[in-house]
């Protein structure tokens, strides 16, 4: 059985493609396919596990090791049960936006949370999902969703040190194919996919999706707008936020000008390095590739570079798109 690990990353449309799986739930057992996603992943069955690996306690660790037999025993309960593929849903695995604000980093702690699954996945047909976005619309997303949640509105230092802080997704990326070398590793784009569930799909399982499978579900869980934030603001005793915010339009954008400017740059250095073969670490799903079409074609920039520099590692040990 293909085991889909789908990481998030949060704010790039996850719950959208959750509520997508949900929705076609029926459909996709047909196909074989059955899903976990934080229903069943927050129920108990990740218990320990999600975890702070800075204050792990011995019973945190008693119960993830618990934990990882659940997993491997309900994973094996589900190729018993004739399903071919098994996608798992679960941003907060690479961490929460809690510990991303607590260290002003991205996933800091990806590497050992990572490592605390790792057991559970060994000997696996495994192949990871990450979707990334531009960083100061992922920041800005995160500090509205939390200020949304009771969380306070960021300070100005706090603005400066996530547009200097050191974690790219290309240091994610490198830490997810640390812990698992043998996995294939799918990487898209939020601005791209964000409402395109069937894509999403197509390329965290590398086949096309059955016929019967429904049109890609509205957005959800969408962070406030300005306007919202300033009632927040205002609600908080901040006028003068929200003074400023009232007569913005769309989206809440806390950088300023030249800060977008330099975690845009970030974003597009990725993006190169993405292009350019990520080291051979992940296929990346190029939307302005000539190769990257339908509705539900996965095919990625990948398929251009191989004629140039040979299969990739993923590419040796990936199994070709069901029709």
């Amino acid at each position: 059985m293909d085991i889909c690990l789908h990481l998030g990353a949060h704010r790039t449309g996850s719950t959208s493609l959750q509520v997508f799986m949900n929705a076609n739930r029926k459909a996709f057992l047909q196909d074989r396919t059955t899903f976990w996603g934080p229903g069943r992943t927050r129920s108990g069955l990740f218990a320990g596990l999600i975890r702070d690996t800075r204050r792990l306690t011995p019973g945190d660790r008693a119960t993830g090791q618990r934990s990882l037999g659940r997993i491997k025993m309900e994973m094996a309960r589900a190729a018993l049960n004739g399903n071919d593929r098994l996608i798992i849903s679960e941003e907060n695995i690479l961490g929460t936006l809690s510990q991303n604000f607590g260290q002003c980093q991205l996933y800091p702690q990806a590497a050992d949370r990572l490592a605390r699954f790792a057991p559970a996945f060994g000997g696996q047909n495994l192949r990871i999902g990450l979707a990334i976005r531009s960083y100061e619309a992922h920041w800005a997303s995160a500090l509205a969703f939390g200020a949304k949640a009771g969380r306070a509105l960021p300070t100005p230092q706090m603005l400066d040190r996530l547009t200097t802080q050191p974690r790219r997704w290309r240091d994610i990326i490198k830490d997810i194919a640390h812990i698992f070398p043998e996995a294939q590793i799918a990487v898209w784009t939020f601005e791209a996919w964000a409402s395109q569930q069937p894509q999403q799909v197509c390329a965290l399982t590398n086949r096309l999706l059955p016929r019967t499978i429904s049109a890609p579900v509205q957005v959800n869980n969408a962070s406030p707008n300005a306007a919202e934030i300033a009632a927040i603001a205002r609600d908080c005793g901040d006028h003068a936020l929200a003074d400023a915010l009232k007569s913005t339009i769309g989206r809440y954008q806390p950088f300023t000008q030249d800060q977008q400017h330099k975690l845009r740059q970030d974003y597009a250095t990725d993006i190169d390095w993405l292009k350019a073969g990520s080291d051979g670490l992940a296929t990346y799903y190029d939307p302005t590739g000539d190769t990257s079409g339908g509705s539900l074609d996965p095919r990625g920039s990948h398929h251009d570079q191989k004629r140039r520099l040979g299969r990739t590692r993923h590419e040796r040990t990936a199994r070709p798109l069901a029709g």
